[in-house]
C-alpha cells in the first residue's frame, strides 16, 4: 500500500449541518442516471452514500475486469465530488481471480476507485465488520487521507451486556486507530415500519451517548418507509407512504441535542436491493416525494403483461396531481411531464427509478434548505 506523501485537501462538503442531505443510493441504472442530471447547487448540499450491489448469485470468485466496470460505470455519474463507498448484498471479503492470485472485492473496488479519480470515504460496520473487513477500511483511510465512516445499524446491533453505547462505539474507533474527529458516525434506522413507533426522545438520549464518544466530523441519521414491495398501495391508483424517517428527525429538533444529525435516507428504494430483474410479480409503479410523504403511482397488472406503456397513463395522473413540481423542477420531472405529454417513449423501469429518485433528491434538499 503506498501512502501519499502530501495529506489531501479535505473532502468538501461533507454531512456537517443540518441543512446538508446524505442519500443512501445503490449503483443501479436509475441512480446512476439521477445522479448524472444531478444540479451543481444541489451537489453542493449533498453527499451520497453509494452501494456497489453484488448478484444474487455470485460466482466463486469476480473477475477483475467486472469490478473495474462496475466502477466505470459509477464514475461519471459522480466526478469528483465526495461520497462514501460501501456494499450490497455483497461480502467485503469475496475473492477476485487477479494477475498476481486473488483479493478482496473490497480491495479491488476502493482501487478503481482510485484510478478513476473518485474522492471517497471508506464504511466500516459498527458490530458487523470482521477484522479483514476492518483491515481494509482502515488502510482505504490511512492511504487516502479521506477518514472514515461508522455505520451503526443500532437496531439490529446492541451493545454487549454492561457495556454502553459510548464505550461500544469509541472500541470501534480505536479498533481503527482514528480519532472522532476524523470519523464520520451514520446511525442507520434501516427500514421503518408503519407500525414501528420511534419515540424520539429515547432516540435523542441514545444520540446523546454516541455524541459524547468525541467530536465527530460528521453525523447523520439515516431511515426509509420505502417497503420492499408496493403491494400496499391499490394496483392502478395513487397512494402514499408516510415519510416517518423525515418526521422523526423534524421531531428531533425538539429534543434540545447538543448538536443535531444530518438528515440521511435511501431516497424512494428499500435497503435491500430489488430482485435482479425486477421479479415475475412486478407491477410498475412511479415513487415521487412530497414533503412527509411518497407518492406511489402503481400499474395494474403484472409488468410483463402490461409492458412499458402503462407508464404513460402512470405520469399523466402524477402530472395531474397538485403535488407535481413541474417540468423545470428537475431533471426526473421534465422526464414525467414529458412522458404525459406524449413527447417522448416509455421507458422501463429503470427510467422511472432514476426520474423518482431526481426528484427526491431535489425535493429534500430544497426541504432541508428550508
Amino acid at each position: 500500500m503506498q501512502i501519499p506523501l502530501l495529506r489531501p485537501d479535505p473532502l468538501d462538503p461533507l454531512p456537517v449541518d443540518t441543512g446538508h442531505y446524505v442519500a443512501a443510493l445503490q449503483s443501479q441504472p436509475g441512480e446512476r442516471d439521477a445522479l448524472l442530471h444531478l444540479s451543481l447547487d444541489i451537489w453542493e448540499r449533498m453527499t451520497p452514500l453509494l452501494h456497489f450491489v453484488g448478484p444474487k448469485t455470485p460466482p466463486a470468485a469476480f473477475k477483475a475486469q467486472t469490478i473495474r466496470n462496475w466502477v466505470t460505470r459509477l464514475a461519471p455519474s459522480v466526478g469528483e465530488h465526495p461520497m462514501y463507498i460501501d456494499v450490497m448484498r455483497l461480502n467485503p471479503t469475496h475473492p477476485v481471480t487477479v494477475r498476481d492470485g486473488e483479493r478482496a472485492v473490497l480491495e479491488c473496488i476502493y482501487d478503481a476507485s482510485r484510478s478513476r479519480g473518485l474522492r471517497f470515504v471508506p464504511v466500516m460496520w459498527v458490530g458487523e465488520s470482521t477484522d479483514d473487513h476492518r483491515r481494509m477500511v482502515g488502510g482505504a483511510a490511512l492511504q487516502d487521507g479521506h477518514g472514515v465512516a461508522l455505520r451503526y445499524r443500532m437496531r439490529r446491533y446492541v451493545p454487549p451486556l454492561g457495556t454502553g453505547l459510548e464505550a461500544y462505539l469509541a472500541a470501534e474507533l480505536s479498533a481503527l486507530g482514528r480519532d472522532a474527529n476524523d470519523a464520520d458516525l451514520i446511525v442507520d434506522l434501516e427500514y421503518i415500519d408503519p407500525d414501528d413507533e420511534l419515540d424520539p426522545d429515547g432516540m435523542a438520549a441514545a444520540l446523546a451517548q454516541m455524541l459524547a464518544v468525541g467530536p465527530w466530523r460528521s453525523v447523520v441519521i439515516l431511515g426509509t418507509s420505502i417497503p420492499t414491495m408496493m403491494s400496499c398501495v391499490l394496483e392502478g391508483s395513487v397512494g402514499s407512504l408516510t415519510r416517518k424517517e423525515w418526521e422523526l428527525w423534524s421531531q428531533l429538533q425538539q429534543c434540545e441535542l447538543d448538536r443535531m444529525p444530518t438528515f440521511g435516507d435511501y431516497a424512494i428504494q428499500n435497503p435491500h436491493p430489488p430482485h435482479d430483474g425486477g421479479g415475475p410479480g412486478m407491477r410498475a409503479n412511479i415513487r415521487y416525494t412530497s414533503n412527509g410523504e411518497t407518492l406511489v403511482a402503481r400499474g395494474r397488472g403484472p409488468f410483463y403483461e402490461e409492458g412499458n406503456e402503462q407508464y404513460r397513463g402512470l405520469c399523466e395522473q402524477l402530472v395531474a396531481r397538485t403535488e407535481f413540481a413541474g417540468p423545470d423542477f428537475s431533471w426526473g420531472d421534465g422526464v414525467i411531464d414529458a412522458c404525459a405529454a406524449g413527447a417522448v417513449e416509455p421507458g422501463g423501469q429503470r427510467v422511472w427509478r432514476g426520474a423518482g429518485t431526481s426528484h427526491h433528491l431535489r425535493a429534500v434538499s430544497e426541504q432541508l434548505a428550508s
